[in-house]
């Protein structure tokens, strides 16, 4: 997640301005509607970002980090076998890509015979993972559950500080979650993409770098990936496992709210994922266009543009999934912006995968071309 900070929550159910639903003519005048056109089949709304930092948090899901913690605590696993039992229940039907898989799993692992901790460890990112949140008697793992769940008051509760910390604490949960795979397909994205060895590419709003490192093994060492976010900690977890792992190729990169701070010139791909809902809904209209422009100006002439998110799921068919923005509402903004739309993919329901080339030169109407997979 691209971790932009506010004190406040967004309900949005309405579009942007800038992002028409229909075509226009020359003169501004709307046309019939172009085929990337949003229909609408229900009330949900074709974006929402509720709160930025955060799963809604619901009695069951309190009730599972309270056992957790009490685990964690007093040492008696009666009380992760009752969590467990809760999160085999409110997985399915509760919140999607959320919180639960990741605590779900540290649930297993204490659990579990030595033979499948050692099992759970061993990918080394996914024992990163661990150690983050299992040092000096798992003091990070209480500490989100805590703040997560208003389990205790804590010093800085309710201030900026506190804020902030919580904010990093389930970036680093929801996106560094050993499960991810499961439930987002991540392979599959990722095989969509045909990375290439040799070639840069820049994620945007990298957080504590899953997509990352992962795109690290795949450019390879005549390559780069450049990390990019705006929490400082999530880019000195990175730099810490570059250092660990001996990883050459990843350079960080501590952006601003109207820059991504890439190179001109230089990025053979621009990867954003979960980030441009937010984009979209929180900043004004003169820092999206210097943000955007960032992005097309880092591009090389060939270059990608790959944003991955949130879509539109229809009330009561799957569980809540958190932020959302139909794919239509990014197609027709970045249109304008001066992105086509090359190819488009959606191996889950939840998630789409929107791949833009920058435009070489004006087209006479917004009739979509692009591959549907």
């Amino acid at each position: 997640m691209f971790s932009l900070r506010f004190s406040y929550l967004f309900l949005f159910s309405i579009a942007c301005s800038t992002s028409p639903l229909f075509a226009a003519d020359e003169t501004g005048d709307a046309q019939k509607p172009a085929e990337n056109t949003a229909e609408i089949t229900s009330k949900v709304s074709l974006v929402h970002l509720g709160s930025i930092d955060t799963f809604t948090i619901t009695e069951q899901g309190t009730l599972a980090g309270r056992f957790l913690l009490s685990a964690l605590d007093s040492k008696d696993l009666s009380y992760a076998k009752k969590a467990k039992e809760i999160y085999e229940t409110i997985i399915p039907i509760e919140h999607y890509g959320g919180e639960y898989t990741a605590l779900e799993w540290f649930c297993d692992y204490l659990l579990g015979t030595e033979d499948s901790r050692k099992q759970k460890l061993a990918d080394r990112y996914h024992k990163s993972f661990f150690e983050f949140f299992s040092a000096n008697d798992f003091a990070n793992l209480k500490e989100y559950l805590t703040r997560k769940y208003k389990l205790k008051k804590l010093a800085d509760s309710g201030t900026e500080s506190g804020r902030d910390r919580i904010a990093f604490l389930e970036d680093f949960i929801l996106f560094n979650n050993p499960r991810r795979e499961e439930w987002e397909k991540t392979s599959k994205i990722i095989d969509a993409l045909k990375i290439q060895p040799g070639t840069t590419i820049a994620d945007v709003g990298s957080g504590p770098g899953y997509y990352t490192f992962k795109f690290s093994e795949l450019v390879g060492p005549n390559g780069k990936v450049l990390a990019i976010d705006t929490v400082e900690e999530h880019l000195n977890y990175i730099k810490s496992l570059c250092s660990k792992f001996d990883i050459k190729n990843v350079e960080t990169i501590k952006d601003r709210q109207d820059s991504a701070g890439v190179p001109a010139n230089s990025a053979d791909m621009v990867f954003m994922c979960s980030l441009y809902h937010i984009i979209y809904t929180t900043l004004t209209e003169e820092v999206k266009d210097r943000f955007v422009n960032s992005l097309k100006t880092a591009l090389k002439p060939d270059g990608r543009l790959v944003i991955v998110d949130n879509a539109v799921v229809t009330q009561g068919t799957l569980p809540y999934h958190g932020p959302h923005i139909a794919k239509e509402l990014i197609i027709g903004q970045l249109y304008y912006y001066g992105f086509d739309l090359a190819e488009q993919y959606q191996f889950i329901p939840q998630r789409y995968v929107l791949v833009f080339k920058k435009r070489t030169e004006r087209i006479a109407d917004t009739t979509n071309t692009a591959n549907t997979k």
